[in-house]
This record gives C-alpha cells, sequence and structure tokens, in this order.
C-alpha cells in the first residue's frame, strides 16, 4: 500500500482532543503525586476521575462531562483548579483554555534582571534600558543618564521628564513629546487602572506639575509606537536617535533601543 492509499487520519476535533489531553493527564498521575492514599490495586494507570474532581473541588458528574468533552460552560477559577489538580505546566494550562475557547489568564513572570541588565550592556555606546509597567527603569545602560538625562535602574521615567528641568531641556519638541508620553501611558495602564501602585504614581505626578495634570485630565490616548524618533540636545550638538521598543511580555516590561538616525533619511515626528 502506497502512501496515496493510506486513508488520512482526520483531525480531532476541539471537544475530542479535550478529551482525550485529560485523560492523557490523568493517566500520567499516580496517587502519590498528589498526595493521596493509593486505595488498592488499579486497573488502568494514573489517577481516577473521582481524585481529580476531588482535588479541583467540582463534582464527579461535572467533571466527567468535561472529559467526555461535552459542551459545558467552565469557569476561569474552575480550570484554573482543574490544571493544579493535573499538575499541568504553563504550556499545557494555557492549551487547556485555548481547548475550552477561552484565554488564558496571564501570569506574572519574575523578570531575569541579570539577563536584561546584560543586553543593555551589550548595545553600548548606544542608549537601551527596560522600562516596567509603572514605567520604571528596571535596567540601563550608562549612555542613559549620558544622552537621555534619566537616571539608573529605579528611576521612573514620567517623574524625571515631569519635575527635573535638566532632564526635560534636553529634548527639543519637549511639548509635543510630553503630551505624546502621557497619551502612550494612558494607552499602555488601562489593564492596570484601580492598581493602587498606578495611583499613586499618577497622584505624584499631578501633584508634582500643572504640565501631568493638565495632559492627564485631557484623556488623550494613544496605541502602542514601536517606532519613533528622539530628538535630543547634547553637549556635541542636536541629536536624533531612532527608538524600537519592544513588548518582553515578562511582567508587562519593554525593552526600549536607541539607534542614530541614518543620515539622510528624514526621522518620523517625535
Amino acid at each position: 500500500m502506497t502512501s496515496r492509499d493510506r486513508p488520512r487520519t482526520a483531525a480531532p476535533s476541539r471537544q475530542a482532543e479535550l478529551s482525550r489531553f485529560l485523560t492523557a493527564r490523568r493517566a500520567r498521575l499516580s496517587p502519590d503525586d498528589v498526595g493521596l492514599p493509593g486505595r488498592g490495586r488499579r486497573r488502568t494507570p494514573g489517577l481516577r476521575r473521582e481524585e481529580v474532581s476531588l482535588l479541583a473541588g467540582v463534582s464527579l458528574t461535572w467533571y466527567t462531562w468535561l472529559e467526555q468533552g461535552r459542551d459545558i460552560n467552565a469557569s476561569t477559577s474552575v480550570v484554573s483548579a482543574i490544571a493544579r489538580a493535573l499538575r499541568l505546566d504553563d504550556a499545557e494550562r494555557a492549551y487547556l483554555f485555548q481547548l475550552l475557547g477561552q484565554q488564558p489568564p496571564r501570569t506574572e513572570a519574575a523578570p531575569d534582571t541579570a539577563r536584561l541588565s546584560a543586553i543593555v550592556e551589550a548595545w553600548m555606546p548606544l542608549p537601551a534600558m527596560v522600562k516596567d509597567r509603572y514605567w520604571n527603569i528596571v535596567a540601563a545602560n550608562a549612555s542613559v543618564p549620558e544622552y537621555l538625562g534619566f537616571g539608573p535602574a529605579g528611576d521612573n521615567l514620567l517623574v524625571r521628564f515631569f519635575t527635573d528641568d535638566s532632564c526635560r531641556h534636553r529634548y527639543l519638541h519637549g511639548d509635543a513629546l510630553a503630551r505624546d508620553t502621557v497619551a502612550r501611558f494612558r494607552g499602555e495602564v488601562v489593564d492596570h487602572l484601580g492598581d493602587p501602585r498606578l495611583g499613586d504614581l499618577i497622584d505624584t505626578l499631578c501633584r508634582s506639575g500643572a504640565e501631568f495634570a493638565r495632559l492627564w485630565e485631557d484623556h488623550e490616548v494613544s496605541g502602542p509606537v514601536p517606532y519613533r524618533a528622539k530628538h535630543i540636545r547634547h553637549d556635541t550638538g542636536e541629536l536624533t536617535f531612532d527608538v524600537q521598543e519592544w513588548n518582553l511580555a515578562e511582567g508587562d516590561l519593554h525593552l526600549i533601543l536607541h539607534m542614530p538616525a541614518p543620515k539622510g533619511v528624514p526621522a518620523p515626528p517625535a
């Protein structure tokens, strides 16, 4: 029989894959793995359905229907409980949510600051830094204070820009940059409104100067800007950097790299 003659294997439906996935993940665990007594001999390896339902805190009937691939509703908290009961890793947990037609909840990843610091140091002599969701500097090389006027790790970009005249004076189009900065900040933090740390930062900025308070009350918002220009004053003269920014998806971190604008190529407006 040639490969052309062999019958094709149909791709499983989402419900069928869900059933097979849960069954396979249950079969790889033993009662000892999850701290349950063995309860005698077993016909098949792995946990029993009632043991998974017990660990997840759901009814046996409901879990049986889920494993059978029936069309039932499952809340985020219940799916997370099943993932914990089956000792799923991050990839398996995300896969389970996707099989159920849901977006997996975001998990906070601890940033690898040593790796990030190595990246920004390798970018010398050009400025490079990493900021967090509150626009605090997580890592920065020595060219950041030299050219951009911001401090080392721990400094806040917004506080420095709006309260330090020596920093603000470095930027040729400071007023336009201030408006654009606040609009980008508002767009980035929308998912964290209600966060006390964000509230404290906004309160500090509003109390520190009328400019940020006025711009914040204008409620202008802009989306992600992965490419832009930055025009600054320096002892060596006026400089233009092309700025590239990437979301690292590690605790809402952003890597920001600066490059000299190519000669003869007009830089986009700040």
